[in-house]
């Protein structure tokens, strides 16, 4: 199933044929992502394998609830008979929640994988968005949920989604636009103290925060605009852009939270005209949202 990140060339036990690397598996895990992917693989491993080492159900409390997990399942339309990849799926909260015939996961951190296939049946593997380890034209669905902010190379990584994707495969991502100190405040007033107190809840976040606090590598801020532009300029039509705004009634942590549904087009489909831009809400707006600067909760 696998190819080589790189050359995309075929693989024999995890060495490339056709330019002879070979990769590690531990603990049954393949191992694509190390010192040659940019010189900052092997960092990028390091950082989440600390925060996952000492950390469990670590996006539970940034909005991961198991309403939203069926939510985006719901809006992304997985079905029994697909095939379907997540990008940066962590601990497989909602990989598990994804229909497919065949999942898999590609994260940095082997301790969140062996998690992840603890949850459900996918095949999972360390690897970097940029540099996909899947032929082209394999998904029905890949789904990134809070994860472009940290793409390295937000268009090296687009262009490989939209690669691997099948003509018609969708892909719909999460990102976390910025929010005031105000802001946060408020999304955690309504997450754990009003309209339903939630005690035990808030002191697990706040141990989590007080003792080894999680701090990600943030790559770029984004507002809707840019990861709009994003998707579109690597070769993905957008059709949908969910808000609390445009849907009040979307499981999401916040105003700051969008979620993009596009899809890669036929060919006859990208022959023709430029796709069509999504419709917005009267009350919502692209120039209307502030650019992020911390992954803060889906």
């Amino acid at each position: 199933m696998y190819v080589c990140p790189t050359c995309k060339g075929p693989l024999a036990e995890f060495r490339c044929a056709a330019c002879g690397v070979a990769f590690a598996v531990v603990a049954g895990i393949p191992c694509f992502l190390g010192d040659a992917a940019s010189g900052s693989g092997q960092r990028l491993r390091d950082i989440y394998d600390d925060i996952y080492r000492h950390h469990e159900d670590v996006w539970v409390d940034q909005g991961r609830s198991e309403r939203f997990l069926g939510y985006f399942s719901a809006l992304a339309q997985s079905s029994a008979g697909e095939r379907v990849l997540e990008i940066g799926c962590g601990e497989g909260m909602l990989l598990a929640a994804l229909r497919g015939a065949e999942k898999f996961g590609i994260d940095p951190s082997v301790h969140a994988l062996l998690r992840a296939q603890r949850r459900s049946s996918a095949a999972c593997a360390v690897a970097r968005a940029e540099e996909l380890p899947f032929a082209s034209g394999t998904f029905d669905l890949v789904v990134a949920a809070g994860v472009m902010e940290h793409f390295e190379n937000a268009d090296a990584a687009t262009a490989e989604i939209h690669r691997v994707l099948k003509p018609a495969g969708r892909y719909v991502a999460l990102i976390q636009t910025d929010m005031t100190r105000f802001e946060r405040l408020i999304v955690k007033v309504r997450e754990y103290l009003f309209p339903r107190p939630r005690p035990l809840a808030l002191l697990r976040w706040a141990r989590k925060k007080l003792s080894h606090r999680i701090v990600q590598p943030l790559r770029k801020s984004y507002t809707v605009e840019m990861a709009r532009q994003c998707l579109e300029r690597n070769g993905l039509a957008v059709t949908r852009i969910v808000t609390r705004r445009t849907d009040p009634g979307a499981p999401l942590a916040g105003d700051h939270v969008v979620i993009l549904l596009s899809h890669r087009p036929l060919a006859q489909e990208s022959a023709s005209a430029s796709p069509a831009r999504p419709q917005w809400s009267g009350q919502f707006s692209a120039d209307a949202v502030q650019q992020p600067t911390k992954a803060s909760g889906a």
